[in-house]
């Protein structure tokens, strides 16, 4: 996986400091995991977003994209003194770097398993409706949350 070896580089204090898990879901998705919930982590080309995937009141997994509402609040400390990028990877590894800085300085209360931003979230402008995860997704993740 191209990008995993990054991914362990940026991700490795958050992992330890939150007690997280990580799996490789495929070429293009990675995921962090607590018990209850996980980061799923989508590389489209040159771009990163992000999921956050946890069971409804059904037991279904489901997946709400977070990205937008996650970065709204990073600051200019997320981005302060950034690498340069010369390829698609490094760019890659530089959004890795930006949200492994920003979500536990903005976001540490959802990655200690807090699900009560879900309602603030659903009054967000640009909510979307959470799908249900499919596939080697739900496959994958059912095993861990």
């Amino acid at each position: 996986m191209k990008y995993e070896a990054d991914f362990i580089n940026r991700f490795k204090s958050l992992i330890e400091e939150f007690q997280l898990n990580y799996k490789v879901i495929s070429e293009e998705e990675l995921a962090l995991f607590g018990s209850n919930f996980a980061h799923v982590f989508l590389i489209h080309f040159d771009e990163v977003s992000l999921n956050y995937v946890c069971r409804d009141k059904d037991n279904s997994l489901v997946s709400y994209d977070v990205w937008s509402y996650f970065l709204h609040v990073f600051d200019d400390k997320d981005r302060e003194n950034l690498p340069k990028y010369n390829s698609v990877q490094e760019r890659v590894d530089i959004s890795f770097l930006i949200l492994a800085r920003g979500l536990p300085r903005h976001w540490s209360s959802v990655l200690n398993g807090d699900d009560k931003w879900l309602e603030d979230y659903k009054q967000y402008e640009l909510a979307r409706v959470p799908r249900k995860v499919m596939g080697d997704l739900k496959d994958c993740l059912s095993l861990y949350i």
